[in-house]
């Protein structure tokens, strides 16, 4: 309804009838006639008396006449009087035509309040007729929040938001405030109702809850059980289905967020135990689920519970077999009358690609009787894998130069020299062995053998005569001897070929290193493979013909292909293929792409006019590097651990020093020897050359001529032996080869000779490691 426009300075006595009388009316409710009595009278002023009583009229009317006996009463001093007593009913009935404003906040405004305080919001707006007021929150209008203020009491975090008011003045636009934004401060959790004590019954479900506020809300909540962490939840609840006797104790529960932390009090959970007979035949209760997908490198965790009055025995499956190994650990319970079994399942992505793995199917068998369910997942890997990784790494460096009946081949000795530093380099651990016989190449591959671990590096490299028969490849040893077969006429002739029974086939070399499946085996063969016929008398050895295990992990590059020659490049006096290998050796590239480029490399230099062609082959399953970093476990380091007995091994250094006096002469000698000093702490190279050097030095001031020096230096295998004339001093370095075959100590033996007179000293010198535990627990084949 349109209302009737005054004037903002009339006098009220001169309004319309009907105006008067419904402001009147608002006036009325609710006794709303004493906000503006006491107004006055907080004022001092006592605008009303009792007489209304006695006439017998309302308080309203005499409150109005009152005012305008007092003031000459305008109609915009009784629209203030109205708005400061907040009566906007009876403003709304005034009309004085002014438009309305939105007069205060003018911008957006931000409160903080602290959770749980108070925060009055007012917007300030003039109008007339007074405008309809509607608070909202986050675009939605609050109910009954019509007035100019707004009271928001006791803030939870529901509170926080945007808050608005909008005016809206009869036919006119709606106006809408700006925004008054209410945030929380932050604030540490506190509880606002308490962790209860429970009691149930066994099998029934327990659940303890509690609420906290803070802000932000926590989401953390850490649960004790008898002051032990059990479990971590996001919500104040803890659930814990078909609970039994094992889950009575004290509970609490630490709430947290970024701001702090609260405890709840201890509440006692106490479980009844059920009292029920339970039969012998085993029950199946809880059967074993699983996530469809699995993903290779993660745990799995399933778990099979049963009831029976016995104990019983489970076994898990994977594909039909016996589920085993280091990586998958299976536990049992029991309490009372239930038994439950929890596997912990790991597959790697290594074992999945290396058997193929695509499916698992588990299921529990429980004391041979009753089977679970099958649980079957699909096996997959993760976009991003894991970079390769070796646990330890270690070579095995064998080159035989000096043949007991075929040429010399001075170059091996020198290239195994060159790859060790590449080896040494890309951090392996060197056993570097010279002119080996065939027990010896043996023992050494079992002595390494005997350091290898799962998921180790493992590299042999033989330089040195090598033949090939129907499809074989064997090394040869620099003890194997030509044979003499009978010919027609009895006519003895010099068998042109090695026997093979003489020899070692590269498979049983792979099969001794494979024992203990390490992840890479990385084979190098710089020897001839030149097809010979096999003997009639020789018979293969199954063990040797074929390989043992099939664990995807090998690679082999051979210098040449069946049938051919390897050379040596005369200017450097070593093989072409170590030539080529040491330029690309230590790339961070796979062994198969090593050896592709070794490959490239002999295609473009054409020295040897395919007269020499490398050849590789394998089943290497993943892109392993020899340049991949290592990461020894903690049992490897311990003082029981491969490392520290690779240490033990590879003792062989020692000093020894004495003072001679002759006549007026005083010479200090000085022995000491070191197979490969250590770098870092670590001995990289262990060899069977002994460097072993003996220093003199005239200590006295008196003129000395000549004195004649001979060193004798028995090993028990050979005689070395130099002299010289010492004139102030002298150095003589003796190299001890074979040290695997050293049976005692090594004896060594000055004399001197001076003014005709011989002095003679011996000494004895500990033998290294490597010659006592070589052949230490080796079975030779």
């Amino acid at each position: 309804m349109e209302l009737d426009v005054v004037q903002a300075d009339e006098l009220v006595e001169n309004l319309p009838s009907v105006i008067v009388e419904n402001i009147l009316r608002e006036l009325s409710k609710n006794d709303a006639w004493q906000k503006v009595a006491n107004e006055f009278k907080d004022k001092g002023e006592n605008i009303m008396s009792d007489r209304y009583k006695m006439n017998n009229s309302s308080p309203e009317r005499e409150l109005l006449n009152n005012l305008m006996n007092k003031y000459p009463l305008k109609v915009k001093t009784l629209q203030f009087i109205l708005e400061q007593c907040q009566i906007y009913d009876a403003l709304r009935i005034i009309n004085t035509n002014d438009p309305a404003q939105i007069l205060k906040p003018v911008k957006d405004a931000l409160y903080k309040v602290p959770l749980g305080g108070n925060l009055t919001l007012h917007v300030k707006v003039n109008g007339s007729p007074f405008p309809e007021i509607q608070w909202y929150f986050k675009g939605s209008p609050l109910v009954g929040k019509t007035s100019p203020v707004l009271v928001l009491e006791n803030i939870s975090i529901r509170d926080i938001g945007e808050y608005t008011c909008k005016i809206k003045q009869g036919l006119r636009s709606e106006l809408t405030s700006p925004r008054c934004i209410v945030n929380v401060e932050g604030t540490p959790p506190r509880i606002s109702t308490e962790l209860s004590d429970v009691h149930i019954k066994e099998n029934e479900d327990l659940t303890l809850s509690f609420e906290a506020i803070g802000y932000p809300e926590p989401k953390c909540f850490k649960w004790f059980k008898n002051g032990n962490n059990i479990v971590v939840t996001e919500i104040p609840q803890l659930r814990i289905q078909g609970a039994d006797v094992n889950n009575a104790g004290e509970y609490c529960c630490k709430a947290c967020n970024p701001f702090g932390s609260c405890t709840t009090r201890t509440a006692v959970v106490k479980v009844q135990e059920a009292i029920m007979m339970c039969p012998a035949e085993i029950q199946i209760i809880e059967q074993p689920t699983a996530n469809r997908v699995y993903y290779a490198d993660d745990w799995m965790y399933l778990t099979c519970k049963v009831r029976c009055s016995k104990d019983v025995k489970f076994v898990c499956f994977l594909n039909n077999k016996v589920l085993t190994g280091n990586d998958n650990v299976l536990t049992t319970s029991s309490s009372v009358n239930q038994h439950s079994c929890l596997l912990m399942y790991r597959l790697t992505e290594e074992q999945m690609e290396k058997e193929n793995l695509k499916q698992l199917c588990f299921k529990f068998e429980i004391d041979g009787q009753v089977m679970s369910d099958d649980v079957r997942v699909e096996v997959k890997t993760r976009a991003i894998k894991k970079p390769l990784t070796a646990r330890n790494k270690w070579a095995l460096l064998i080159g035989n130069s000096h043949y007991q009946e075929l040429n010399p081949l001075p170059g091996s000795r020198k290239d195994i020299h060159i790859v060790k530093k590449n080896f040494k380099e890309l951090g392996f651990r060197v056993c570097m062995f010279n002119d080996l016989n065939r027990s010896a190449i043996q023992n050494g591959v079992k002595k390494l053998a005997s350091f290898i671990q799962e998921g180790d590096y493992v590299t042999f490299f033989y330089a040195g005569h090598g033949i090939h028969n129907n499809g074989k490849d064997y090394i040869i040893p620099v003890d194997a001897r030509m044979k003499y077969v009978s010919r027609p006429q009895n006519v003895c002739l010099e068998e042109q070929y090695i026997s093979f029974d003489e020899c070692i086939s590269h498979v049983w070399i792979t099969n001794v290193l494979q024992k203990h499946e390490p992840a890479l085996i990385f084979s190098i063969y710089d020897s001839c493979r030149k097809m010979e016929q096999k003997f009639e008398r020789y018979q293969s050895n199954s063990s040797e013909d074929s390989f043992q295990i099939a664990s995807k992990n090998s690679f082999t590059l051979f210098a040449t292909s069946e049938n051919y020659e390897a050379f040596e490049r005369r200017s450097v006096d070593i093989s072409v293929l170590v030539d080529t290998l040491q330029n690309v050796m230590t790339h961070k590239i796979s062994v198969q792409n090593l050896s592709s480029k070794v490959l490239e490399k002999f295609d473009s230099l054409g020295e040897t006019e395919g007269e020499q062609v490398p050849k590789v082959c394998g089943d290497l399953a993943l892109p392993r590097s020899l340049a991949d970093p290592s990461q020894p476990r903690g049992i490897d380091e311990s003082e029981c651990g491969v490392l520290k007995k690779w240490e033990q091994f590879a003792s062989g250094r020692g000093r020894i020093q004495h003072t001679i006096s002759l006549g007026d002469v005083r010479i200090e000698e000085s022995i000491y020897w070191n197979i490969e000093a250590p770098k870092d702490g670590v001995t990289w190279i262990i060899s069977n050359c002994l460097p072993l050097t003996i220093n003199l030095s005239q200590t006295t001031t008196s003129k000395m001529q000549g004195m004649n020096v001979l060193v004798k230096l028995q090993t028990g295998i050979e005689l070395l032996q130099d002299s010289k004339k010492l004139n102030g001093s002298l150095s003589m370095q003796f190299f001890v080869h074979h040290l695997q075959d050293l049976k005692d100590h090594l004896h060594v033996e000055l004399c001197f000779t001076y003014e005709g007179q011989h002095y003679k000293q011996e000494m004895l010198v500990e033998t290294p490691a490597i010659s006592q535990q070589f052949y230490r627990g080796n079975q030779i084949d």
